[in-house]
């Protein structure tokens, strides 16, 4: 039994307690998440999170069950900026996010719908619920990713560009799977290889090129035939 209440208290001290190296300018309220290692703090019907430097991180209104639920902005830690922003409904994203480069130009560009999250989706690490236009960017500003989501799944046609705006790969997904013929591309703009599925997503074959656009290898569900 006394080990158990020795266990117990050990617990709470390192589930509980406040680092002693608090940082200034917190405000009072403010309770160290251990597990985020930061500070969090409900107010006002507003929470805000805080890094573990005493920098505003994110805050966003809360509902009645304090679930995230209204217009959410999250903060740069080392610096001034947005790093992300878009609306919560009871605590799911919904509408258009924007998420930031520090040097304050986008990076990603999403959409969400207001529909329930689909579980299959999140187990591939999605939201679950996007639904609409997805855009990706390089850091200097050039459109690296472009596609489309469909109730939590990749859909429809979706394309990958090189730094230089030339296409890198291309091909439309169904449900989160690849179907009907992909193309990829060298940066010299020769083929790479060439991928067709079934409109189930099923493999079907992969032809593979050397950069100077000779065909190297056939690949195909029972087997391949290279040279």
């Amino acid at each position: 039994m006394k080990f158990f209440l020795i266990l117990f208290s050990f617990f709470l001290f390192f589930s509980f307690c406040e680092p002693a190296d608090r940082p200034a300018g917190l405000p009072a309220g403010a309770k160290h998440d251990r597990n985020m290692n930061a500070y969090v703090l409900i107010e006002n019907g507003v929470s805000r999170i805080y890094y573990d430097n005493g920098k505003l991180f994110f805050e966003c209104p809360v509902d009645e069950n304090k679930l995230y639920h209204g217009d959410s902005k999250s903060y740069l830690r080392s610096e001034d900026g947005v790093s992300a922003q878009g609306r919560y409904e009871h605590g799911v994203k919904v509408g258009d996010w924007t998420w930031y480069f520090p040097n304050g130009k986008v990076y990603v560009k999403q959409k969400f719908g207001p529909g329930p999250k689909d579980l299959a989706a999140q187990f591939n690490g999605d939201e679950g619920n996007e639904d609409g236009p997805y855009e990706r960017y390089y850091p200097e500003g050039n459109l690296e990713v472009k596609g489309h989501y469909k109730s939590g799944f990749k859909s429809d046609f979706w394309q990958k560009f090189f730094k230089d705006g030339e296409l890198e790969y291309s091909g439309y997904y169904s449900k989160g799977k690849k179907i009907r013929t992909w193309f990829y591309y060298f940066p010299n703009r020769q083929t790479e290889s060439v991928e067709v599925f079934d409109d189930s997503g099923k493999f079907i074959s992969r032809t593979i090129y050397a950069p100077d656009g000779k065909k190297l290898c056939d690949v195909e569900e029972k087997g391949s035939h290279c040279g």
